[in-house]
């Protein structure tokens, strides 16, 4: 019954915050494509949306992975960030994936996104987009995800034992906005919400243990991190958090604590002022 109250919530609050989108902001310049399947299959879910700036060049790839706890949003939500990263020079490709509850689990959406990320590196070229250069995204929740499709590029027994075959690529940098990088806490609600995402039994499968941080050796390959909160982030310790296991792994991370209030505050307001210096500064460190 819990689980169903969470799941009615957040869809309320996702309309909410569709609502706060001002389109009107975007750059009319960059080159949008809506709901391309990356798995064939015409899933709503396993659909992606691309904006770039054509100009006849290759760009650096930048994955957006969106938020909601899980088990709601879609990348509807992130649209005016897309517009305005690409306005940067990057080649975004912003993704849906199944979202957890009744049906499906944390380990789809690992499934999701990795097919996701194989149909755009052998797409790539198709949106003038370098496959040799990618970077993440993930807010929020999509911070776990983006995360977690990162460290399957550098841990072959993470690899077997999430079922996730070879790979031929890498990224060069991950952006964490405002992320749930401490969701394995223990508390009555972070406990709930471990129910609620991971299969029964979860805590001895062996695919959880890669996902507690903190006691993941291969956190020390990640690349270049840059973490992002503000002042009224209510997830504001778990990016300081995060970034204490960065510096005792000695990855090379960047924090910005500024930029416009609110746990969506980037989300809703890339072209504000402090929106856009936030971004200028995220495209000047990874590029």
């Amino acid at each position: 019954m819990i689980d169903n109250y969470m799941k009615v919530k957040g869809i309320k609050a996702y309309a909410k915050d569709l609502n706060r989108l001002d389109y009107s902001k975007k750059d009319p310049d960059v080159f949008e494509v809506f709901d391309v399947s990356y798995i064939e299959d015409e899933d709503p879910w396993h659909m992606l949306d691309v904006y770039f700036k054509k100009d006849g060049s290759l760009k650096p790839i930048l994955i957006d992975i969106h938020g909601g706890g899980f088990i709601t949003h879609d990348k509807d939500v992130d649209e005016l960030f897309c517009n305005a990263m690409a306005k940067r020079g990057y080649v975004v490709f912003s993704l849906n994936y199944s979202l957890i509850y009744p049906e499906c689990d944390f380990y789809d959406q690992v499934s999701d996104i990795d097919s996701a990320v194989r149909w755009i590196v052998s797409h790539a070229v198709e949106y003038e987009a370098d496959p040799d250069s990618i970077y993440i995204a993930g807010h929020s929740s999509g911070g776990v995800n983006a995360l977690t499709e990162c460290l399957l590029c550098l841990d072959e027994k993470m690899r077997a034992d999430y079922k996730i075959a070879p790979r031929d690529y890498k990224y060069k940098g991950i952006i964490l906005d405002c992320g749930l990088m401490q969701f394995y806490k223990k508390s009555i609600a972070y406990n709930g919400m471990r129910k609620m995402i991971f299969p029964k039994g979860y805590e001895t499968d062996k695919r959880y243990p890669y996902l507690v941080f903190e006691g993941n050796e291969t956190l020390k390959l990640l690349p270049e991190t840059v973490l992002i909160t503000n002042r009224k982030d209510e997830l504001k310790g778990m990016t300081f958090y995060f970034q204490k296991l960065l510096e005792r792994s000695g990855v090379t991370n960047t924090l910005l604590d500024r930029g416009p209030d609110g746990h969506m505050g980037i989300i809703f307001e890339p072209f504000s002022e402090s929106g856009s210096q936030l971004l200028d500064s995220i495209s000047g460190q990874l590029k």
